[in-house]
């Protein structure tokens, strides 16, 4: 029961991120940018099959995409940071 509130707070804060990238995508880096996209999407691929049912077979697919998008964020936010500190 608690779980699936908790997928419906992920859910909404990622729909909050890409609201929020997508209105400072032409002021704020790039790097900004597709961290909150590649954040939102991760959660989005990590919560959204929690709460409707999906065939088995797109399981892999969203699994995939949810490792990709989080290595991405990763990726992003030590680039921030080294240019934060350079």
């Amino acid at each position: 029961m608690h779980a699936d509130k908790f997928a419906y707070f992920f859910i909404a804060f990622a729909l909050y991120l890409l609201l929020r990238a997508f209105a400072m995508l032409g002021t704020a880096l790039l790097a900004n940018v597709l961290l909150y996209i590649s954040i939102a999407l991760s959660l989005l691929a990590s919560n959204v099959p929690r709460v409707i049912d999906m065939p088995l077979h797109y399981a892999y697919p969203v699994k995939c995409v949810e490792y990709f998008t989080f290595f991405i964020a990763i990726i992003c936010f030590i680039v921030l940071g080294i240019r934060h500190i350079v």
